[in-house]
């Protein structure tokens, strides 16, 4: 329990100082067939900031899908993947058949309109973030390319309908945008997640209707995993960075910067909520196992074959780290994108808990040390700066009296 505290408690110190650890890379990686089916999965099942993570295994007579999401399944939850389940089941009975012909059936014209409607909130977030590109840039090349191309294919309001401006964004990046490197990358980022939900639909029609998974597909089963949370007792603030700074006054001028830079303590807020009270007191947080997690721990002892977990946002650094931890235990695990950004609520899975926990507390005081180190350096030079300042300043008075004596 005292290492636990210990883990928790310089997370959230860490975290303070250092929100994202290094750099993410956003580059697409190539993935099997099986693998984008999960990853459309996820795209369809996350809605307004939801984190939904899914695991798909394809047996001779079934397929089992293992889902978890960073909060509770509510009754249109349930619904909703049902729905999803039992439209896929019957439109792989009648497989094979046409992409053209799927498309056109009742149910799967129907499903269209359930998940648009379903995703209606992120997806509307993420086609604003687009219309702000696009609104004042018109003459901008890539902008007009995009805006020609979109006209040529929906007439009136380009953004009045979301599955049209879906499959529009979709299609562009498929066929020009991601071939052009001069395009900024904010716009394709753009471009690209608004095109995510037509494209997901399109090839998760394109996998039922198949000779191939007909058998797989037409028996589904469903696993929904309940979310796992607790509340967490953390150390004071204070408790965690003094062991750092041996000298009282140079703590006080730390924590003093702390509060006066604008990020800083915003994360600081966040965490522990007043500052002026919280910093030096115990506190309670609630902490949660993330979606990917949740599904390994769930599907990791079933069998040796490789995993694959589709996440609807990239993983945080340790559900990374801790991925890593767990492939060099000999389990063949991976997923579909990994950001190197810490979160405070993050939870241990119970798998080798002691064990990661021991590595990953190392990792967080040389982070906790880096930060602060390079902090106390930007104050030791602020100090030396206003130092050299007040000498110039004293230097210019002394002179001036001197001029002024001799001229009197």
């Amino acid at each position: 329990m005292a290492q636990e505290k210990e883990f928790y408690s310089k997370l959230c110190v860490a975290e303070s100082f250092k929100f994202i650890v290094d750099e993410t890379n956003e580059e697409d990686v190539n993935l099997s067939e099986n693998n984008k089916f999960s990853c459309n999965l996820t795209t369809i099942l996350a809605r307004d900031k939801e984190v939904v993570a899914v695991n798909l295994k394809l047996l001779p007579n079934k397929c089992k899908v293992y889902i978890a999401k960073n909060g509770a399944w509510s009754k249109e939850d349930y619904e909703y993947v049902n729905k999803i389940k039992e439209i896929l089941i019957n439109v792989s009975k009648d497989a094979p058949m046409t992409l053209e012909k799927t498309c056109g059936r009742e149910d799967m014209e129907n499903l269209y309109i359930t998940v648009m409607k379903y995703c209606c909130n992120k997806f509307i977030y993420r086609l604003d973030k687009l219309k702000k590109d696009v609104t004042g840039n018109e003459k901008n090349i890539y902008i007009k390319t995009f805006l020609d191309f979109a006209k040529s294919q929906i007439k009136g309001d380009i953004f009045k309908i979301n599955l049209a401006i879906s499959k529009v964004c979709c299609e562009y990046y498929r066929k020009t945008a991601k071939k052009d490197f001069t395009f900024p990358k904010k716009f394709l980022r753009h471009i690209k997640k608004v095109g995510s939900y037509y494209g997901s639909l399109m090839n998760i029609t394109n996998c039922v209707r198949r000779e191939k998974y007909k058998t797989s597909f037409s028996c589904i089963d469903m696993h929904l995993l309940d979310p796992i949370t607790v509340n967490q007792v953390i150390s004071p603030w204070s408790d965690i960075v003094k062991p750092f700074i041996h000298d009282s006054k140079e703590y006080e001028n730390f924590m003093k910067m702390c509060l006066e830079d604008l990020m800083i303590k915003f994360r600081l807020k966040r965490i522990y909520g007043n500052v002026d009270a919280q910093l030096n007191n115990e506190k309670s947080i609630l902490i949660y196992l993330h979606p990917e997690l949740n599904v390994l721990v769930n599907i990791l002892s079933q069998d040796k074959e490789s995993k694959f977990i589709a996440v609807s946002k990239r993983s945080c650094y340790l559900c990374d780290s801790y991925i890593r931890f767990v492939q060099n235990k000999g389990h063949k695990i991976t997923v579909s994108g990994s950001c190197k950004k810490l979160y405070h609520g993050w939870k241990l899975p119970d798998t080798f808990k002691k064990e990661f926990m021991s590595n990953t507390i190392f990792t967080l005081d040389n982070i906790i040390k880096r930060e602060i180190e390079h902090h106390t350096d930007i104050i030791a030079k602020s100090d030396s700066e206003a130092e050299s300042v007040d000498n110039d300043v004293e230097s210019c008075f002394e002179i001036t009296e001197r001029i002024l004596a001799i001229e009197f």
